[in-house]
């Protein structure tokens, strides 16, 4: 038995929380660990030396609360030694309770959210001053790993200081290009794993929010495409084109800028999760998310082929990968 662990069953045992029927809960791509207790009750291990952050999550639960959408309600935070207690909001996940029948419309449900938090965003602009702006360097910290996770250290790849500095005024010019508003509370991780069914009257408190403690103040289509474009479950052409009518319909956004936001974030996203996908494989041992690589390389070939991204098509094709080779 771990340390780390010894410090949870510590932790609960001071907050008088049983550990008798604790069971680990399947953890995502990062650092954090959750298990399950008794009384309807999680408890995340999120170890600040390994750069996660439990007053974070905190932080956005309560800017959700505010917002009157169905975030865990925290119940103990520690902020020292990186626990916290909260929530459980149940195993109903959209992507494992999906079927056939079911699945436009939990997509809708979850496209209904995000309408709500940008109007929320905009009547609340003082809850959200505090967080940082999802601006072009962050973005751009985060598309860099596809050359150093990917390029170079999957392919074995040189990618000279010239070439890096013209792969970032490409990806600048492209997001310049789409005049984005950093006006949204964006949760980052918005797709099917992340979102729980709850059994509530109010149909926007039927979705459950969960992962959400890299929020940042951003585009409100940012979790737009990451839910629409997600490696995890690909939505054909006809499901994605209904669902981003259906959103047009309910916002009366215009469909060409729509399009063009959705082109670049899901490009920027998916070239960041290549990154990303290939360094928890090299660096950390964790081979079973390169399963979902022919979902991205197919998400960034789509996305090329849209005249935001004429440049960084031609300085992908100039690297011969055959994966992305149109």
């Amino acid at each position: 038995m771990d340390n780390r662990f010894n410090q949870l069953l510590l932790y609960l045992e001071n907050q008088k929380i049983s550990s008798k029927n604790l069971v680990a809960i399947k953890s995502d791509a990062s650092f954090r660990k959750y298990y399950r207790l008794e009384n309807n009750i999680l408890a995340m291990d999120a170890a600040p030396e390994k750069g996660e952050s439990v007053s974070k999550f905190s932080e956005i639960a309560r800017i959700l609360h505010s917002f009157n959408l169905s975030a865990p309600k925290i119940i103990d935070v520690n902020n020292k030694e990186g626990f916290i207690l909260l929530e459980d909001l149940g195993d109903k996940v959209f992507s494992t309770f999906m079927n056939k029948e079911n699945k436009i419309d939990l997509y809708k449900k979850a496209i209904d959210v995000l309408i709500d938090i940008k109007i929320k965003s905009y009547q609340n602009k003082s809850s959200l001053s505090k967080l940082k702006s999802y601006n072009f360097e962050e973005l751009y910290k985060e598309t860099i790993l596809f050359i150093e996770w990917f390029i170079e250290q999957k392919l074995g790849m040189q990618i000279t200081n010239k070439k890096r500095d013209e792969f970032y005024q490409i990806l600048q010019k492209a997001f310049l290009d789409i005049k984005s508003k950093n006006d949204t509370l964006v949760l980052r991780d918005y797709h099917v794993d992340n979102l729980i069914l709850k059994d509530h009257k109010e149909p926007l408190k039927q979705v459950g929010l969960i992962d959400f403690q890299d929020a940042l103040l951003g585009s409100s289509f940012y979790d737009l495409a990451s839910l629409l474009e997600d490696v995890r479950m690909p939505l054909n052409k006809n499901e994605k084109d209904k669902l981003i009518k259906y959103y047009i319909n309910k916002t009366n956004e215009n469909y060409e800028i729509v399009l063009r936001e959705i082109n670049f974030f899901s490009l920027q996203r998916n070239l960041k999760i290549l990154g990303i996908f290939n360094r928890l494989a090299i660096r950390d041992g964790k081979a079973r998310y390169l399963k979902y690589l022919p979902a991205t390389f197919n998400f960034i070939k789509s996305n090329l082929k849209s005249s935001l991204f004429f440049d960084m098509k031609n300085w992908i094709e100039e690297l011969q990968i055959k994966e992305l080779q149109l």
